[in-house]
């Protein structure tokens, strides 16, 4: 069992690296927050005005509670920016906004990408549910001697546990693409210029480091369980 614990000292590195690349976004964001655009156009404004040019008029655009949880929503087409970003004229909200409208354009062209994320997401939803309960009787199994059915469970089990680590690889290329989107449409449709459009992309790509580091931290719990299942069937 000593490689089993070895193994869960080494995810605390994904641990650690996740929570320094938070810390990197709230800075970035910080950063560049006190920087008000040129053109003093708010967040509100420029999303009407990119999704407008795209030609998407059934689009809402909400103002929700917290910090940095902007998100949008594909079921009711909202964009939902928070309070820190919502009708702000500052650099890092402008980069925020235009994400997330680059997601609602995703999701209005039909991005591949997307649909298999959003898929993989709602499957995994329903799966993670039943992780716990397969582990749990596989568990009982062993303990009644049923080793070839326990190990039939815990390999469910795996297959549970690495869809999960899909879903965060598949995140991964869909929020480059909506950021990349973001800052190309900043500079369109005149909210940002040139030299200000800097500050937008530092911001969005210290927040695509956060996904990254979740497929980090996820391969390391992967293989953790890999490693539980090697030791479970050695023993």
């Amino acid at each position: 069992m000593e490689l089993y614990y070895i193994l869960g000292i080494l995810i605390l590195p994904g641990i650690i690296y996740a929570s320094v690349v938070q810390a990197r976004v709230s800075k970035a964001f910080d950063t560049y927050k006190s920087l008000k655009s040129v053109n003093g156009i708010t967040t509100a404004e420029a999303c009407k005005r990119i999704l407008e040019s795209a030609g998407i008029t059934d689009v809402k655009i909400n103002a929700v509670k917290g910090k940095l949880t902007d998100h949008y929503n594909p079921k009711n087409k909202t964009v939902n920016l928070s309070e820190e970003v919502y009708n702000s004229t500052s650099i890092s909200a402008l980069g925020v906004a235009a994400h997330e409208v680059g997601h609602a354009i995703q999701h209005a062209q039909g991005y591949k990408p997307l649909k298999v994320r959003n898929t993989l997401v709602v499957v995994n939803n329903v799966c993670s549910n039943l992780f716990w309960v397969v582990i749990i009787a596989s568990f009982f199994l062993t303990i009644f001697s049923q080793i070839f059915f326990s190990l039939v469970f815990i390999g469910v089990a795996f297959l549970l546990y690495l869809l999960s680590f899909i879903v965060s690889v598949s995140t991964y290329p869909v929020e480059k693409d909506a950021s990349k989107r973001a800052l190309d449409l900043l500079v369109k449709n005149n909210i940002l210029d040139t030299t200000e459009i800097r500050g937008a992309e530092v911001v969005l790509k210290a927040a695509a480091q956060t996904y990254l580091a979740g497929i980090i931290v996820s391969m390391l719990y992967l293989l953790r369980f890999i490693l539980a299942v090697f030791l479970i069937g050695r023993d």
